[in-house]
């Protein structure tokens, strides 16, 4: 065989293996452009005139308990109004603030970091971001803070300045102490009067961290206006937390849902117990979700299971679920934010919750089985 024919040929398999060990790595490039027009989102409403910015995304330790010890729960469905505290006050981003001689000035600039929880201030401990606000009005100078980042308590001094626009001290500095927001609660055990909401941790709308809470209260919601969804658009329940008679407690916040007591007085506590299924028992196929949007009362509404992973490592997305019901669709077009916590149920048991929404879909979403929320309780 002449030289020159070889070495095309060398050339030629060279150039085929190097193909064929590309492919995968294109296939992969192809395969995440087309995922990232597959996005998804937590669906627990945040009101949107509310900001926070958690330190942290640990979970609170939990001592798990076999679900198997829990054979029937109150199924949820309801729509609630939830407020809960951030055990301090968070500081969310830091500004400018134009001093009385018209100069940019950003005394908290590399003092305080977004997420800190300012525990105290000159001595005076700290329930609300009107007291902390009040302590650097009276300042005559510097302010010492007690600060708490990353799981460690801190001391940093920060010296106010006089705002040309408003004459007051300000630290240029976004704080809140608490959040609040819609959601669904999924079920209540009768035995412990414990209930489990959300499916999901609430977290910060820009970093997704978890928020690590000091307590909150469960209300009633009163859904004013149902958003519709559309591709690319999540749609959402607006409405109002009818801050009176409380439902719950609100004790716990992590990567499963949130948790707490419910008052024994409620009065949509039914006496309608129902069996929970193991997620070995979840088929893919017809079920249904219980909510109240839209009504007075819990209805079911159709829905199939198309797939589940029963390994999957993020437990919020274990189902995924496709809404068919033709009056939900006509209400909401499938899943909008506030509907996170709707019960999923199949053969007449409580198998899971509604978690997230497709936002290029918003027929389909994720769910979470009820087994890997229940096992949460042991946590408080």
């Amino acid at each position: 065989m002449p030289q020159n024919k070889l070495i095309k040929i060398i050339k030629l398999t060279i150039f085929m293996l190097s193909f064929c060990a590309l492919m995968p790595s294109i296939t992969y490039a192809k395969s995440a452009a087309h995922n990232q027009n597959i996005d998804y989102l937590p669906v627990f409403y945040v009101n949107t005139d509310e900001i926070f910015m958690p330190p942290g995304d640990k979970t609170q330790d939990t001592k798990a308990i076999k679900s198997s010890d829990i054979k029937k729960v109150i199924p949820g469905g309801m729509t609630v109004g939830i407020r809960i505290n951030t055990g301090g006050i968070m500081v969310v981003r830091m500004d400018h603030i134009n001093d009385i001689n018209g100069t940019e000035r950003r005394p908290a600039e590399d003092i305080l970091q977004p997420g800190d929880l300012i525990i105290s201030a000159n001595g005076v401990m700290l329930e609300s971001k009107e007291e902390l606000q009040q302590e650097i009005i009276n300042s005559n100078g510097s302010v010492l803070l007690s600060i708490k980042r990353d799981g460690m308590l801190l001391e940093e001094i920060l010296t106010p300045i006089r705002c040309s626009k408003t004459n007051t001290n300000k630290i240029g500095a976004w704080v809140r102490d608490c959040t609040q927001g819609i959601g669904t609660l999924t079920y209540i055990n009768p035995d412990t009067m414990k209930f489990g909401a959300l499916g999901h941790g609430i977290m910060d709308i820009d970093t997704k961290k978890l928020m690590i809470i000091d307590g909150g209260e469960v209300w009633d919601a009163d859904v004013r206006t149902i958003k519709k969804g559309r591709r690319g658009v999540p749609g959402e329940l607006v409405g109002d937390i009818l801050i009176g008679k409380s439902l719950g407690k609100v004790k716990m916040n992590n990567a499963y849902g949130l948790y707490g007591i419910v008052s024994p007085d409620v009065d949509w506590l039914s006496n309608e117990l129902m069996y929970i299924a193991p997620k070995d028992e979840v088929v893919a196929g017809s079920a249904s979700i219980l909510t109240n949007i839209g009504a007075p009362s819990m209805l079911k509404y159709d829905i199939i299971i198309e797939s589940l992973n029963t390994n999957s490592c993020d437990n919020s997305k274990g189902l995924v679920i496709r809404i068919v019901d033709e009056e939900l669709l006509g209400k909401t077009n499938g899943i909008v934010q506030g509907m996170s916590g709707s019960p999923i149920i199949q053969n007449g048991k409580l198998v899971g919750a509604i978690t997230h929404v497709f936002v290029q879909e918003p027929t389909k979403g994720y769910g979470i089985f009820i087994e890997h929320m229940m096992e949460q309780e042991g946590g408080f």
